[in-house]
């Protein structure tokens, strides 16, 4: 095993052992996997708590001590960090205004309406119903 795969988020932030978000600084405590796939479940597990986040895969060779060894340009600098960003709100990047045609006015199409259809009414039956004799039941009560 020559290399393991690591966890960082767009904080520049790596998933420790604990499942905490870390600067990295301790290679130790870091969570680390010899196998992809294991590395991949643990970042939907990771995802799931925190859906904000996005989460990458960092392939990353040992040390002697068997320590996985970050890159210097995928630690946060010190200057960079300004709390924890998970707790801190972030206010969202302002959109340029742009026009929206789902909001704006669109005149109708002229049309001329049809005529409908003219349907000549049915005619009346023929037949009436029979009616039940009123003489018969009269005689028989």
């Amino acid at each position: 095993m020559s290399h393991v795969y690591v966890l960082t988020n767009q904080h520049q932030q790596f998933l420790s052992k604990s499942g905490e978000w870390t600067d990295g600084r301790e290679p130790n405590k870091l969570f680390r996997s010899e196998h992809k796939d294991v590395a991949i479940n643990q970042m939907f597990e990771a995802n799931t708590r925190n859906v904000s986040l996005r989460i990458e895969l960092l392939l990353c060779e040992l040390s002697i001590k068997g320590q996985p060894q970050i890159p210097e340009e995928a630690l946060a600098s010190t200057e960079d960090d300004q709390g924890d960003p998970e707790i801190a709100p972030s206010t969202p990047e302002e959109m340029p205004e742009q026009a929206t045609p789902e909001l704006e006015p669109q005149p109708a199409p002229e049309i001329a309406p049809e005529e409908a259809p003219e349907v000549a009414p049915e005619p009346a039956p023929a037949e009436t119903p029979a009616q039940p004799d009123e003489n018969k039941s009269e005689s028989a009560a």
